[in-house]
């Protein structure tokens, strides 16, 4: 039963699909592509960006301290690539954050993001 619930958090609708946008590692620094979006449905209580993992899997991670995954982490996600995640999500929480309440557009969001 577990489990089945996990998968079911790690997969996402084509509505929230269509609401997120993807940043590749080559314009982030990290190894995994993250997904960030806009909380304009209120789907979520917790504001988060996604990591995609093997399979199309989506790992929220929380954007507030502390900066953990909420439902599972994905395989293969050493020490070191977790630790740039929440570098990342501290370098730039105020843009994300921004992003996520919808004060800011993804075009601008992206232009602020800073790599690690």
């Amino acid at each position: 039963m577990r489990a089945r619930k996990l998968n079911a958090k790690l997969t996402v609708s084509d509505d929230e699909l269509f609401e997120m946008s993807s940043l590749w590692p080559q314009h982030t620094g990290l190894a995994r592509r993250i997904w960030i979006s806009v909380n304009v449905n209120q789907r979520h209580s917790r504001p988060q960006l996604r990591v995609e993992g093997p399979h199309r899997k989506f790992y929220p991670l929380s954007l507030e301290e502390p900066v953990r995954f909420i439902a599972g982490r994905p395989a293969g996600l050493s020490a070191a690539q977790f630790k740039d995640l929440q570098r990342f999500v501290t370098l730039n929480r105020e843009v994300l954050l921004a992003h996520w309440n919808d004060e800011i557009d993804s075009a601008t969001a992206i232009r602020r993001l800073r790599h690690i």
